[in-house]
């Protein structure tokens, strides 16, 4: 019987759409919509879940790690062009190739130690690799305080749907508690929980992971490049459009 419910190319495509309105203040120049971020952390969530799953059904890991690398690299360079063009004296910050790159060597360090590592000695130097590997994406790539730690839950966790949806809750409870900040009457502030400290509306990938179907849907020519060449081109393109929005 064929599974039902949302693909991993479904996901992309809820994934795609949620950056692209997080991309809409590159046009408008300002924070006309302020709470934009929030779409940015549910899509980098949303990548972060279908990596976990590419990594389980991909014919080849090693292809897969370079194609994400390689983008990587060239959204870096043209996030610089960008900026030089535009007169931006810093180049974008969008950089979530190298975000789930860095994610997807850390589920393949994991995945050695469990299958390959055969003593002690080289289970702890591989679990030590993955550990800092993921830290230092947590602490330097973009989002990667948010991707990181979903990209591990759907690692160790592949196919336990009310262990990942636990776990998400758990960490979207404690990055909410940690997001809370006081204005100077000792009130909360709302508008900065909504909008600087939003690292909680992970939560949103929630119901996509529980319509998930387990299936990968189109996989070829356009539905496996796509979201190589829209993301950057989409980003870009509000940069440059946006340049003329604030003249």
């Amino acid at each position: 019987m064929e599974k039902k419910g949302l693909t991993s190319f479904a996901l992309k495509i809820i994934g795609f759409c949620a950056m692209i309105l997080g991309s809409v203040p590159l046009v408008l120049g300002g924070e006309i919509f302020p709470y934009y971020r929030i779409f940015f952390r549910i899509s980098a969530v949303l990548f972060a879940f279908v990596l976990t799953e590419g990594f389980y059904h991909t014919s080849s890991r090693i292809k897969y790690l370079v194609r994400l690398l390689i983008a990587g690299v060239v959204m870096y360079a043209g996030n610089h062009l960008v900026a030089y063009l535009t007169g931006n004296n810093l180049p974008l910050e969008y950089g979530m190739f190298l975000t789930l790159a860095a994610g997807f060597g850390a589920m393949w360090v994991f995945n050695w130690v469990r299958e390959d590592g055969y003593s002690l000695e080289s289970r702890m130097i591989g679990i030590t690799a993955g550990a800092v590997l993921s830290i230092l994406a947590m602490m330097f790539a973009e989002s990667g305080f948010c991707v990181i730690p979903v990209v591990l839950i759907g690692f160790f966790f592949h196919g336990k749907k009310l262990w990942i949806s636990l776990l998400l809750i758990a960490i979207s409870a404690v990055l909410a508690f940690n997001s809370i900040a006081y204005t100077p009457s000792g009130a909360i502030d709302w508008n900065l929980f909504f909008t600087e400290n939003c690292d909680w509306s992970i939560i949103g990938l929630l119901p996509f992971i529980l319509f998930y179907g387990g299936r990968s849907g189109p996989n070829r020519g356009f539905a496996k490049w796509f979201f190589y060449a829209c993301y950057p081109l989409c980003v870009w393109t509000c940069a440059v459009v946006g340049m003329y929005f604030t003249r």
